[in-house]
C-alpha cells in the first residue's frame, strides 16, 4: 500500500489501514493499486460488448489502430452499445430483487412515479414500458445495425424501466422513519460481534436476536458491513461504509461473518487471511451455532481492540417513504434540496466528496439528503453545516428515488437543486441515474463513466436527455467537490 492518508478520511480507518499494511493483510486499495492502469478502451467505451465470436474487437481513440470492429461497427455504435448494455445489466439487478415477478410481465406502474415515466414517454411519443424489453434488448446487442441513437433511446428506457422496479422492490416499513446507529463506536464494549454482508435472510437475522435472548450471559452485537438492513422496526446498527467492510474485518475485531448474496469475494479472502468464521446465507445454518462459532472466536482472538476509545455511535433517522420526506421538507421549511449519495469506490479518497459537498453547500441554503455510503460519511464527518442542520438520512433501497416522488407529488420538483451519485458501485445505480436524468431531473456521476470515446454519443445523450428537461453531468476522471458544488450552485 504506498499512500495511507489518501485511502480514507476517517482518522481511526487511517489508523486500520497502518496495522493492516505491517500485517501484510490485502485490501481493495491494494488490489486496485496493482490494478492500475485499468483498460482505457473500456472506460472510454471503446471495447465491443457484443455477443460475437469475431472479436473481441476495440477501436483505437487516436486514430491509429481500428477504426471499426471486425463486423463493422462504428465507434459511435460501440460506445451506444456500451451504454445499453450497462443499463440492461442495471434493469436486470433491479428486476431480480422484485419478489414474484418473472420478466416477461407487464409494468404495472402508477401514482407519482407512473405520471413522471408517462409523462417522459409521452413528450417522444413512445409506448409504455414492458419489463420483457430487458431481455428484446438481447437482440439489439447482436451485432445490431441500429444506429447510436436507437441504441441510446432503448438504454434511456431501460434506466426507467430501472427506476419502475426499484420502486416494486422497496420495503413497506410502516413507519415514517427508523432509527440507526452507525460508526465504529456501535462495536465498543460488545464482547462479541458478529458481522452481516450483503442480503442476509431476515428469518436469519431474527432467529440470531432471539439467540442472544435466550443467552444473555453472551452478550454480542449484531451489525453490518455497509449494507442496510431493516430488521422489524429498526435499521440494523451500520459499523462501517461498504469500502472500509475489508477493513474492518482485517483488525480482527469482528468474530462471524454472514455473508447474504452480494456479499463481495474480498470480504471472505480477509475473513480467510484473518481466520475469521464465514457462514453462507444460503446454508441455512443454525443460529445456536453460529453464536457458538462467534464465541470462541472472540475468546481465542489474539488481536487487540482497536474499538475500545473510539467516538460514540452516532444516532440518524432513516426517512423510510416519499411521504415521510416530504412531511421531513415541509415541517422543516426546506426551499431548496440537494441529493448526494452512492457507493464507496477507489477513486478518491473514501468519505472525501461527501465532506467536501456538504462544506461546499454550507453557506447556499440548499439541504441536503443523503443515500448509501454517502449518508454514513455525512453522519461520520459532517453531521451538521453551518446552520446546524443534519442532513436528511433516505432510505437506501429507493435513494433519490424515495426524494423525488416525495416532491413530484407535492410539486416541489423545482425545489430539486440536483442527484449527485458521489460513487457508483452497481450498474443498476448507473441505470438509476440515466433513468433520473430522462425522468427530466439534473443528475451528476462523480464516477467516470463509458461515454467519452464518442462525441456524437456524448453529445446525443444529452440532447435526448435536454429535450425531457433533464440533465447529465459526467466526467472522464473521477470528480471533485468544487466542480460538483459549482454545479449544485450555478442554477
Amino acid at each position: 500500500m504506498q499512500t495511507i492518508h489518501l485511502k480514507t478520511a476517517d482518522p481511526v480507518s487511517q489508523q486500520l489501514l497502518r496495522s493492516a499494511a505491517q500485517r501484510g493483510i490485502d485490501l481493495f486499495w491494494d488490489r486496485y493499486e496493482k490494478a492500475q492502469p485499468q483498460d482505457g478502451f473500456m472506460r472510454l467505451g471503446l471495447y465491443c460488448p457484443f455477443e460475437c465470436m469475431y472479436g473481441p474487437c476495440r477501436i483505437d481513440p487516436f486514430g491509429r489502430g481500428p477504426a471499426q470492429g471486425i463486423c463493422g461497427l462504428d465507434r459511435d455504435q460501440m460506445v451506444a452499445a456500451t451504454m445499453l448494455r450497462l443499463c440492461q445489466q442495471g434493469a436486470i439487478q433491479a428486476l431480480a430483487a422484485v419478489p414474484h415477478c418473472t420478466g416477461s410481465d407487464g409494468l404495472a406502474c402508477s401514482g407519482v412515479l407512473g405520471a413522471l415515466i408517462d409523462t417522459a414517454l409521452s413528450a417522444t411519443q413512445q409506448e409504455k414500458l414492458c419489463c420483457s424489453e430487458i431481455f428484446q434488448t438481447a437482440g439489439l446487442l447482436q451485432r445490431s445495425s441500429r444506429s447510436h441513437e436507437e441504441l441510446l433511446n432503448r438504454a434511456l428506457r431501460l434506466g426507467l424501466l430501472t427506476l419502475a422496479l426499484v420502486e416494486q422492490a422497496g420495503t413497506s416499513a410502516g413507519a415514517d422513519t427508523l432509527e440507526c446507529s452507525l460508526g465504529y463506536g456501535a462495536l465498543a464494549e460488545a464482547p462479541i460481534r458478529i458481522g452481516f454482508s450483503g442480503r442476509p435472510s431476515r428469518e436469519l437475522i431474527q432467529a440470531l436476536e432471539q439467540a442472544l435472548l435466550n443467552e444473555p450471559e453472551s452478550p454480542a452485537v449484531l451489525l453490518s458491513l455497509g449494507d442496510w438492513l431493516q430488521i422489524d422496526d429498526r435499521v440494523m446498527p451500520i459499523g462501517t461504509t461498504s469500502g472500509e467492510a475489508e477493513l474492518l474485518l482485517s483488525s480482527g475485531a469482528v468474530h462471524l461473518l454472514v455473508a447474504g448474496p452480494g456479499t463481495d469475494p474480498g470480504l471472505l479472502k480477509v475473513c480467510e487471511q484473518m481466520n475469521v468464521p464465514v457462514v453462507l446465507n444460503n446454508l441455512e445454518p443454525d443460529s445456536g451455532s453460529l453464536l457458538s462459532q462467534a464465541r470462541i472466536r472472540a475468546e481465542h482472538s489474539s488481536h487487540p481492540d482497536p474499538f475500545t476509545d473510539v467516538p460514540a455511535e452516532l444516532l440518524t433517522r432513516v426517512i423510510m417513504s416519499d411521504t415521510s420526506f416530504l412531511k421531513a421538507v415541509v415541517s422543516e421549511s426546506v426551499d431548496q434540496i440537494a441529493l448526494i449519495g452512492g457507493s464507496d469506490t477507489p477513486h478518491l479518497p473514501l468519505g472525501s466528496l461527501a465532506a467536501g459537498l456538504v462544506s461546499g453547500l454550507a453557506d447556499s441554503g440548499i439541504r441536503i439528503a443523503g443515500w448509501g455510503d454517502t449518508a454514513l460519511w455525512m453522519a461520520k464527518l459532517t453531521q451538521t453545516n453551518a446552520s446546524g442542520l443534519q442532513p436528511f438520512t433516505l432510505e437506501n433501497g429507493q435513494g433519490p428515488l424515495l426524494a423525488v416522488k416525495g416532491l413530484a407529488a407535492a410539486g416541489k420538483l423545482d425545489a430539486l437543486r440536483g442527484i449527485c451519485f458521489t460513487g457508483i458501485k452497481d450498474v443498476k445505480d448507473f441505470s438509476m441515474a440515466l433513468g433520473l436524468a430522462y425522468l427530466g431531473c439534473r443528475v451528476s456521476m462523480a464516477t467516470p463513466i463509458p461515454v467519452h470515446g464518442s462525441k456524437n454519443v456524448v453529445h446525443s445523450l444529452a440532447r435526448m436527455i435536454g429535450d425531457h428537461g433533464g440533465e447529465l453531468l459526467h466526467f472522464d476522471h473521477p470528480a471533485e467537490a468544487e466542480s460538483l458544488t459549482d454545479w449544485f450552485t450555478a442554477v
